[in-house]
């Protein structure tokens, strides 16, 4: 039950204010069920982040990504 409602919350943090952004976080949550509790707090760190910050880090910085977020990154290509 706990974890239906943090995969709902964690749902509702992935829709963004960018289509880009929105869709790599919708890739990550539907796999939320294998995910390790590493990827689980790499993705809510993720969540935290502004758009652009998230945006500018995935597209732009990447090889950065990889390094902040390595549990994840597999999700994200």
């Amino acid at each position: 039950m706990e974890e239906d409602i943090i995969y709902k919350k964690l749902n509702f943090k992935a829709r963004r204010g960018m289509k880009e952004t929105t869709h790599v976080m919708k890739k990550i949550i539907s796999n939320y069920k294998q995910l390790s509790l590493n990827e689980i707090e790499e993705l809510e760190t993720l969540l935290e982040m502004s758009d652009q910050d998230l945006f500018d880090l995935i597209f732009k910085d990447y090889l950065n990504f990889e390094k902040k977020f390595p549990n994840i990154k597999r999700y994200v290509k």
